[in-house]
């Protein structure tokens, strides 16, 4: 389970893509949301959580073993 909160001011995209650039999660967050993805379904690898709102771009790499 990985829990994110958006602390932006505006709308956010959240996408977790694999290291093929398969997008496996892609949602809208509110200012202040709080959300959390449950990662059980996913192969062990590495992956990219990015955030994208019209201002800023953030990405976060994870291991799931």
């Amino acid at each position: 389970m990985i829990s994110i909160k958006n602390k932006e001011q505006e709308q956010c995209l959240l996408m977790v893509v694999d290291m093929n650039g398969c997008v496996h999660c892609e949602t809208y967050m509110e200012p202040n949301d709080k959300l959390t993805l449950d990662i059980k379904d996913l192969l062990a690898g590495i992956y990219t959580l990015i955030f994208k709102t019209d201002n800023t771009s953030y990405t976060q790499q994870i291991v799931k073993y």
